[in-house]
């Protein structure tokens, strides 16, 4: 009879488990989010949310929870689908190199000219990795494809 209850202790304990490192794996990326965003709207409204919050503590959560996300990580991860760039996705790479352009611009225009050289030469190194990831991720899956269809 103690051996019953035991293994449904276990199996209990082990669904705990697995909640709690699903929700870890939930948890990380919206609190680097929200942490990075807050970072932003630091940078840009100086005052704005050390007034209120120590984003020290919230460093320290994203890192200690995302060092538990990653040591926890399944082996297996879900394959991302496939997509074509279109006009849409584009447009989106762009305003991504556009918006860090200013970012870049907004952080050194203290230096003078030079900052707006940096902050063009910044965009398009954001559009260009941009481009250059999606294009990866299409073209490794399409030579595995290729690959696998001459075995």
């Amino acid at each position: 009879m103690a051996n019953i209850k035991k293994r449904t202790l276990t199996k209990a304990g082990k669904k705990i488990i697995t909640w709690c490192l699903d929700l870890i794996q939930v948890l990380f990326p919206i609190l680097l989010v929200t942490y990075l965003l807050l970072i932003l709207l630091e940078t840009v409204f100086e005052g704005s949310v050390s007034s209120y919050l120590n984003l020290n503590y919230l460093l320290i959560a994203v890192v200690v929870i995302g060092l538990v996300a990653v040591l926890t990580a399944p082996s297996k991860t879900p394959e991302a689908r496939s997509e074509k760039l279109t006009v849409k996705s584009v447009l989106m790479i762009i305003c991504v190199g556009l918006g860090g352009a200013v970012i870049i611009w907004y952080k050194t225009k203290e230096i003078g000219w030079l900052s707006y050289l940096i902050s063009v030469v910044g965009g398009g190194l954001i559009v260009i990795l941009y481009l250059l990831i999606w294009r990866n991720d299409n073209g490794e899956e399409d030579s595995e494809r290729e690959n696998s269809q001459d075995s």
